[in-house]
């Protein structure tokens, strides 16, 4: 016998022991998975309060460092009136469209926190996150813990992330129309029916006052419970009626809206059909990534499950009731709506106005989560989201892009770089009201004592319509 021939035999017989090593390692490995999606499960609030650090982590550092762009610095210079009778009558000139409400709650931010970066988009981050936790509470009352994370992570891998820190009004937005979403199902599922109808009028009306397309958050709300209403076969007039309440800013608001609509004619982004799509598009395309991955992981489950049948003695968990899910329906076709509403009426349409469609969208995949029995694929889908969610930040992080930087130093310092080489006694006039108030804001002292901008809206209308 050679010497190497024990050698040979020790390697064949590793050979033939690795696979059931192999095998015995990722048994265990799956065990434990399915111990801590199962506790995870069991748990209310470890699930969100694990996001809710995450989320916070992120959103904190990008707010903290993103300069103001232009619709920001009129949140902030609106803000840093001296009174709300000077916002009222800023508003009343026509150079904005937002409700005095928005304006009220960052100066709240700035008389509590000082006037910074965060201070400023605080209320937007604190309203996503009420948004996150509202879509969590609804999905997680009819499945499971987990399937509501799922949904509750929906909204972090898709573009309405970025309003969670902008200083604009669609971060409160979605916090209002999520709460009202919750607190009617509240209402439904009569726990403190009461309070859940207060919380659901006052929400629609924070909405309402907070951008003037908030109105829109009506149609998910009267779809499903005019669903409830045929499967019941009676109307809860109490809903109705904290419904129509609800509107009644509208009506305090009529004189800037009329005055908001002076110039509707000539807004920079009329409304066309194909903004409908276009919507969609932008608001999934970052999410295509986890939910590509998901369905391929789905279906290796299913391969290797066999069935759906699941554990004996385990029973499936519950999802949304039909006027639940009408309503969900209702917040996805939202855009639509938005843009005939646009067509008809206000002739301005951006996507960020249709933003409350996520909540449908996060509302409905989180249920689709709890079709399955298993706790350790719902675990999977929400760390996959999760996963996806820091690791495009991550990236956004390191190499920032107008995402998280739509205003960097740099572009600030090229105009003082290009000043330093004119005549330094020639003022200079800038064309674009962006750039102006940008440099106006963070431009070097010589750049604002130069710049000048011309604004005239007749003239404006008259010779560029």
């Amino acid at each position: 016998m050679s010497r190497d021939e024990p050698a040979t035999h020790l390697s064949g017989a590793a050979v033939l022991e690795g696979p059931p090593l192999v095998m015995s390692r990722v048994q265990s490995i799956a065990r434990w998975v399915n111990r801590v999606a199962e506790h995870a499960d069991r748990s209310r609030v470890l699930p969100i309060a694990v996001l809710s650090l995450l989320y916070l982590a992120v959103t904190i550092v990008f707010a903290q460092r993103k300069l103001m762009w232009n619709d920001e610095l009129y949140t902030y210079y609106m803000a840093r009136l001296p009174t709300m009778s000077d916002v009222w009558a800023a508003l009343m000139s026509r150079g904005e469209q937002t409700p005095p409400f928005f304006y009220w709650t960052t100066r709240m931010s700035f008389h509590l926190f000082g006037v910074n970066n965060l201070s400023v988009r605080l209320p937007e981050m604190i309203g996503f996150w009420v948004m996150l936790a509202s879509v969590y509470v609804l999905v997680a009352r009819r499945a499971s813990s987990l399937a509501g994370l799922c949904a509750a992570a929906v909204p972090l891998v898709t573009t309405a992330y970025s309003y969670a820190f902008e200083a604009r009004p669609y971060g409160l937005l979605l916090g209002f129309c999520a709460l009202a979403l919750v607190s009617w199902q509240s209402v439904t599922l009569n726990r403190r029916r009461w309070i859940s109808l207060v919380a659901l009028g006052a929400s629609v009306a924070a909405a309402v006052s907070t951008q003037y397309y908030g109105v829109l958050v009506l149609l998910p709300l009267a779809v499903g419970e005019g669903v409830l209403s045929l499967i019941r076969r009676r109307i809860d007039i109490a809903v109705w009626a904290a419904l129509a309440v609800s509107i009644v800013p509208l009506a305090l608001h009529l004189p800037l809206i009329r005055a908001g609509a002076a110039y509707s004619s000539a807004f920079w982004s009329p409304p066309q059909w194909v903004n409908v799509p276009d919507f969609y598009t932008d608001l999934l395309t970052p999410a295509i990534v986890p939910v590509a991955f998901i369905l391929v992981l789905g279906g290796i489950y299913s391969m290797m499950a066999g069935s759906d049948q699941g554990d004996a003695g385990i029973s499936t968990p519950r999802v949304l009731a039909w006027h639940e899910v009408a309503a969900a329906c209702g917040f996805i076709v939202i855009p639509f709506v938005c843009v005939v509403l646009a067509k008809v009426s206000t002739g301005a349409f951006v996507n960020r106005y249709a933003i409350p469609a996520v909540i449908g969208f996060a509302v409905l995949v989180g249920s689709a989560t709890a079709f399955r029995r298993s706790a350790a694929l719902r675990l999977v889908i929400a760390v996959s989201l999760t996963g996806w969610f820091l690791l495009s930040q991550a990236r956004e992080f390191i190499e920032p892009t107008g995402f998280s930087m739509p205003v960097s130093q740099i572009q600030v310092n090229r105009a003082t770089e290009w000043l330093a080489k004119r005549d330094p006694d020639l003022p200079v006039v800038v064309a674009d009201p962006q750039s102006f108030a940008v440099l106006s804001h963070y431009g070097s002292g010589e750049v604002k004592s130069r710049i000048v901008y011309l604004a005239d809206p007749d003239l404006a209308l008259k010779h560029l319509g």
